[in-house]
């Protein structure tokens, strides 16, 4: 068998084994991700980088309707110059953002999951303010709808082991 020949054959089984049912998307009908939907009480909005962080998060998670589990984060934004020219001007920046968050049952003050989640993004700074903070408000809602779909992907994913912390 030829090594082209190979891999037709593995990606025909890969695809056959996706199709016979070894792949079940997480918010299938029966799933335990949408049965945690519209369950979880969402951090409060604070700030412009909080309001899209928890617009993210009410998309992926639902927007509250039956609350079992409270979401607390807590977010860190961090600066630093990337490229810095002779004369010590910066020409590149980066932002890191950082979300230390935990999913609590309600009434408890132990949390069934919890993480810390980082993000990271760049851009080219500029002689002009009004473009570096446009960039820098750009920069830092992309990060807070990164951090959201980290999160919630992470809570979707263990969302049966939640049912099995709750029985416990």
């Amino acid at each position: 068998m030829s090594s082209c020949d190979r891999r037709k054959f593995l990606a025909l089984v890969g695809a056959s084994s996706l199709l016979s049912g070894c792949f079940r998307p997480m918010l299938a009908e029966d799933s335990a991700g949408a049965e945690i939907r519209g369950k979880i009480i969402l951090p409060p909005i604070n700030d412009r980088f909080s309001y899209h962080l928890s617009s993210e998060l009410e998309d992926r998670l639902g927007h509250t309707q039956d609350a079992q589990y409270r979401l607390v984060v807590t977010t860190k934004l961090t600066e630093q110059g990337l490229a810095i020219t002779r004369n010590n001007a910066v020409t590149r920046r980066r932002i890191f953002a950082t979300a230390q968050w935990a999913l609590y049952p309600i009434g408890s003050e132990k949390p069934v999951l919890h993480d810390r989640t980082i993000t990271q993004s760049g851009y080219n700074a500029t002689s002009s303010l009004y473009s570096a903070r446009v960039t820098k408000e750009d920069i830092e809602r992309r990060l807070a709808v990164d951090l959201g779909q980290r999160i919630s992907r992470t809570i979707l994913a263990r969302a049966s082991q939640l049912e099995k912390a709750g029985a416990s």
